[in-house]
């Protein structure tokens, strides 16, 4: 059978960029990043110079806030301290409130070097390690879908010597902290593949050469060299905006295949985010040295009309590569009254895996389906209207449209999957808790209380007939969060959704 194979370029920065409503950064540091000595640090400091560059990117609207203190250091950061790490959380908190992305901007280090001074004694460079990693840890239990960027301390001079002493001993202990920032995101690459990088790398080279970028600073052992002045502010967020700008343009690596399932397929650029006329999988595999051979299929809602594709597909992917499952997204085409349409394409995309299985290193016995909505619809359709080998061997549905009756569905889901009246035979075929049998795969289930657009009942009813055939199950009922909540960090539950969520994937 043949595939044509495609990197959609094009689609991926548009995937990149759609979610960029609003970007909210925390920048973490010391005097540098805080802005001391300069004019109005509100608005010269570092942090503020990054915004002013993200900015001008086009990449949406900047929300930040400056959590830089002078004279602080990784042990003060420390979550266990609980000394400055309760301002860094009260402040997410805030910007969390807001849609859009959250990023942790943080350069630490320049007063863990120091001889002498608020750290009290040199942290050597593993110590340094560990107290970022403990950083990093919270931050992303804090925040599930967060990003962090680790940029390098700045440079500084061999003669900085205030109230604590650098000197080129110091100097000599700062470089050897660069080395542990890389081991830091090494190791998050395998766990959080996507969330934390290696950020700047630049700057110290740049400054060290260019000392009229600093204040010159009367000291101990003569001038000295350590605040940036306001060129070098803005200089240092031109460094620090790029780090910031690459990590929220990163996405998985992935290949997008076009399904056979249409005798002439347009070319899936010109069809990129709906899927109505372009059936495509867009598959991501996890690092092989965490590589479980579980696979996740994910069919993103949209009411049988679209597909949210971001929320409801492609974010997903870091969460499944860090527990080293391989997730595909799977564009379907739209039922217009026809719902062999969709399902012929999920049919397609779970035969054309398990033809590629082997190569991806993939168990053929342990595929699971995942759908939202309407894509919740169709995944339960698929997991009920199969039997083994072809069915999913799990199914996770978040708020999923799962009955035709009119009394209960989606009226919009229902009239585009099966036309404007459907017989009641047709209706009860697609009403998938008439469906189930004691063959049915093992599901896992979310829903919002106040879910005005898809009823909880709908999980209801299909629970109900899971039990009854004894399929284990696992519901979900949070009080609140609407419906299509998907992936986004405004879902007030969240952290319990992903731990769950988690526990569930590893029960069996």
């Amino acid at each position: 059978m043949k595939q044509s194979i495609l990197v959609l370029a094009l689609f991926l920065s548009i995937a990149l960029f759609a979610f960029s409503q609003q970007l909210n950064i925390i920048f973490i540091g010391n005097s540098i990043t805080q802005g001391v000595q300069l004019d109005d640090p509100q608005l010269q400091s570092p942090p503020a110079q990054a915004a002013s560059w993200l900015e001008k990117q086009n990449i949406g609207t900047i929300a930040f806030r400056n959590c830089g203190v002078s004279g602080k250091t990784t042990v003060d950061f420390l979550p266990a301290s609980n000394t400055y790490f309760p301002k860094v959380t009260a402040t997410a908190d805030e910007l969390t409130k807001n849609e859009g992305a959250l990023v942790f901007s943080i350069m630490l280090g320049t007063n863990d070097s120091a001889l002498r001074g608020t750290a009290k004694s040199r942290l050597q460079p593993q110590q340094y390690f560990t107290n970022m990693k403990a950083i990093v840890d919270e931050l992303l239990r804090l925040y599930p879908n967060c990003k962090v960027v680790l940029n390098r301390p700045l440079w500084y001079s061999p003669t900085t010597h205030n109230n604590s002493t650098y000197l080129q001993e110091g100097l000599d202990v700062l470089k050897s902290y660069f080395p542990e920032l890389g081991k830091l995101e090494d190791h998050y690459k395998k766990t959080f593949p996507g969330q934390v990088f290696l950020g700047d790398t630049a700057a110290f080279n740049y400054f060290e050469n260019n000392t009229k970028l600093f204040i010159a600073e009367n000291g101990n052992s003569g001038t000295f060299y350590l605040h940036p002045n306001f060129d070098g502010t803005c200089r240092l967020g031109e460094f620090w905006g790029k780090a910031i700008l690459h990590a929220i343009k990163w996405h998985p690596a992935f290949t997008e295949y076009s399904m056979n399932t249409v005798a002439q397929a347009p070319s899936m650029t010109s069809d990129l985010l709906q899927g109505m006329a372009a059936p495509s999988l867009r598959v991501y595999l996890p690092d092989s040295a965490i590589a479980t051979g579980r696979m996740v299929i994910a069919l993103p809602g949209g009411g049988y009309q679209h597909l949210a594709v971001f929320h409801e597909g492609f974010d997903w992917a870091p969460f499944f590569l860090s527990k080293g499952i391989a997730f595909a997204v799977l564009k379907y085409r739209m039922p217009n009254g026809n719902p062999d349409i969709p399902f012929a394409d999920v049919r397609e995309a779970f035969s054309f895996v398990r033809q590629h299985a082997a190569e991806w290193k993939v168990d053929p016995l342990d595929i699971g389906i995942m759908g939202s909505s309407a894509g919740g619809h169709l995944a339960s359709t698929f997991a009920t209207h199969t039997t083994a080998p072809e069915s999913p061997v799990f199914q996770i549905l978040l708020y999923p449209v799962i009955t035709m009756d009119p009394a209960f569905t989606h009226a919009g889901s229902r009239k585009n999957l099966l036309g404007d009246n459907p017989s009641q035979e047709i209706t009860d075929l697609y009403s998938n808790e008439k469906r189930v049998t004691a063959q049915t795969p093992r599901a896992f289930l979310i829903f919002a209380a106040d879910d005005q657009t898809v009823p909880p009942s709908n999980g209801f009813r299909y629970a109900e007939t899971l039990q009854k055939n004894e399929v284990p199950l696992t519901f979900l009922l949070y009080p609140r969060g609407g419906h299509g909540f998907g992936n986004r960090d405004s879902f007030a539950y969240k952290q319990q959704f992903m731990s769950e969520l988690s526990k569930w994937l590893e029960s069996f």
